[in-house]
């Protein structure tokens, strides 16, 4: 019984450090264009357990900070429902379409064309994932995003 307890006890003193390296936080160079939204500067992408964080800086402040949860997308911390906010902001009708950028995965049931580095993905649009970066462009949207090195990589 006492092992037990020991072993319970161990595990609960690391699950807050367990949960806290579940966080991920990149610099990047992003550029969202779309009729609403029309940005292109530096930021960052956080990404957690059920969320992803986007946060794009413009002359030292922060002109958008995304925060894209299972349901909804809040827009500088004023939330909505996630099919709405995608139709009204970027004119598309897939909700999870930053979710499958931001992760850079593919979207099903359309042909995936391998590259040197990632892949492409053409239908209505052009989608490229590569090593480094992300391109998803249509008629209404652009979304790039350059994944940047750290200075001591």
């Amino acid at each position: 019984m006492k092992t037990q307890n020991s072993k319970l006890g161990t595990f609960l003193f690391l699950l807050p450090f367990l949960v806290g390296c579940a966080t991920k936080t990149e610099p990047i160079f992003v550029t969202l264009k779309s009729p609403q939204i029309k940005i292109s500067d530096e930021g960052f992408l956080k990404q957690g357990f059920n969320y992803k964080e986007l946060t794009i800086y413009k002359a030292g402040s922060v002109p958008l900070k995304f925060l894209i949860k299972d349901d909804e997308i809040c827009l500088n911390n004023k939330c909505i429902n996630k099919y709405y906010f995608i139709k009204k902001y970027f004119n598309e009708s897939n909700k999870n379409i930053f979710d499958i950028i931001l992760d850079k995965k593919s979207f099903k049931n359309i042909k995936i064309i391998k590259t040197k580095d990632g892949f492409i993905q053409k239908s209505r649009f052009f989608y490229k994932v590569t090593k480094d970066s992300v391109l998803f462009k249509d008629k209404n949207l652009i979304i790039f995003i350059k994944y940047l090195k750290e200075k001591n990589d």
